[in-house]
């Protein structure tokens, strides 16, 4: 049983192309994915962000109204400041416009603060409909690229495929469960050169033994990871 390494190189060279073809093939829909995950995400992320300004307008409007009916109640008690019929009750009535008025100021300065707040939330808004604008032109155009890329993938795989097919039906009939065995266990990675005595897989140290069988055409495998061991060609 005799197996060469031109034969074994062309066949690594096979293994990983349709493996590199899969995985290419397989990270586009991935990326397709992650691509609607980041617009699912900032989309949430407006959502809240026009929540947060809904709910300041409101907490707003609530505290200028709460300043309509203080202003209100200060003008009510100006008049009855001006109908006062003791003395006691004018310096009651003029108190309480003094208290109101320093809480109708106290209110005036909040209401402004959430008036800047508003402001900084509602600029938080225009920022993240930016960047889901964004997400949404960035998955279009992954979605476009790997939509553009599939059907050129896909027929290299069918044709790196069928070489590796016919690549594999020249091998020897006694030597074939053996490599289906390691290409089960180890896919692309099955097979591997030699670098001088060492594993190229592996970089483990292989015997002079093993180096020889494996010049002798004779099937070798890596007693550390198992690889089927070849000669390297550079003109390969």
């Amino acid at each position: 049983m005799s197996v060469s390494s031109e034969a074994l190189q062309e066949l690594h060279h096979l293994h990983q192309r349709v493996a590199d073809l899969e995985g290419r093939l397989a990270r586009g829909p991935r990326q397709i994915a992650a691509g609607q995950a980041n617009v699912a995400r900032v989309q949430e992320e407006l959502d809240k962000a026009k929540e947060t300004v809904k709910r300041a307008k409101a907490n707003c409007d609530e505290r200028q109204l709460q300043l309509k009916s203080n202003e209100s109640r200060i003008e009510d008690l100006r008049g009855k400041l001006n109908a006062a019929s003791s003395n006691k009750e004018y310096q009651a009535l003029k108190e309480q416009i003094a208290a109101d008025e320093m809480a109708n100021s106290v209110l005036s300065d909040e209401i402004l603060e959430m008036f800047d707040k508003i402001e900084e939330h509602e600029a938080n808004v225009k920022a993240v409909e930016e960047r889901l604008n964004a997400s949404r032109q960035d998955l279009d155009k992954i979605t476009a690229r790997v939509s553009d890329e599939k059907a050129s993938l896909e027929s290299d795989l069918a044709g790196f495929q069928q070489r590796l097919a016919a690549a594999e039906k020249v091998l020897p009939i006694d030597f074939k469960a053996e490599y289906d065995r390691v290409v089960k266990a180890r896919g692309s990675e099955a097979l591997a050169p030699l670098d001088g005595e060492t594993c190229g897989s592996c970089n483990m140290e292989v015997t002079l033994q093993m180096v020889n069988d494996v010049l002798m055409a004779r099937p070798v495998f890596c007693k550390s990871c198992g690889c089927l061991l070849y000669k390297r060609d550079p003109n390969l």
